[in-house]
């Protein structure tokens, strides 16, 4: 005799919960890993223009532009000094609103995707908190 429909279709149903859970995290990981390549890439276009500028394959940058390409650790000490000179420094901010807050300000985020390097610069960030799964939102600690 054959299996009870309602009970192979809740074995389904069960399968197909843990597959989309297993997705989730591995779309996580991705995401994570795909971030650190980016801020990684980052440096190391900064360095490779360094690199071109020291051995004349470049035209040389004025100093102040050198300053305002930011990655790595000076990307996120700049995001968090932008973000506190704001009167609401405490509110939730979205991530794309805060890389426009740094544009305004005058500073270029390195990489191919400048947004996605702020991004992952921003989860890096010790005194910033994600507000929500994937909400695009980030509040700045006090001190």
């Amino acid at each position: 005799m054959g299996e009870d429909p309602q009970v192979r279709f809740n074995q389904e149903y069960a399968a197909l919960c843990g597959r989309i859970q297993d997705q989730r995290q591995q779309a996580d990981r991705l995401r994570e890993l795909a971030d650190r390549i980016e801020e990684q890439t980052a440096g190391d276009e900064a360095l490779l223009l360094e690199m071109e500028e020291i051995l004349g394959l470049a035209p040389q940058m004025r100093f102040e532009a050198l300053d305002r390409r930011l990655g790595g650790r000076r990307l996120r000490e700049i995001a968090v000094e932008v973000l506190e000179r704001q009167p609401d420094s405490g509110r939730e901010i979205h991530y794309r609103d805060w890389y426009a807050l740094l544009e305004a300000a005058g500073y270029q985020v390195a990489g191919r995707d400048p947004l996605a390097t702020f991004l992952a610069a921003v989860r890096r960030i010790e005194r910033v908190q994600a507000i929500g799964h994937r909400s695009g939102l980030y509040q700045l600690i006090a001190n």
